[in-house]
């Protein structure tokens, strides 16, 4: 470690090195947790929008294909009445 006491443009700290040491190296371990839970939660975040814009999609393409469903089955309805007035005839 380089002494600190020669260089004129160092901080002079009333508290012992060794304190200070301590207190920074627990100072960047709380950032450090800090920034890992952050970051963990911005990746789950984003997986979950992903899962959610896919799901979106995949519903959408679901009604799309249902209404496409429904209007051939009304269709058919419509033919089917209109065999039947026929036949009532």
């Amino acid at each position: 470690m380089p002494d600190h006491r020669m260089d004129t443009n160092a901080k002079h700290f009333k508290s012992p090195v060794r304190k200070l040491v301590r207190f920074f190296e627990e100072s960047r371990n709380r950032w450090k947790s800090k920034y890992k839970h952050i970051k963990s939660n911005v990746k789950r975040l984003e997986n979950n929008n992903r899962y959610l814009k896919k799901r979106n999609t995949q519903l959408k393409e679901k009604v799309k294909n249902l209404e496409s469903e429904l209007n051939q089955t009304r269709v058919r309805e419509k033919q089917l009445q209109q065999i039947v007035k026929k036949k009532k005839r």
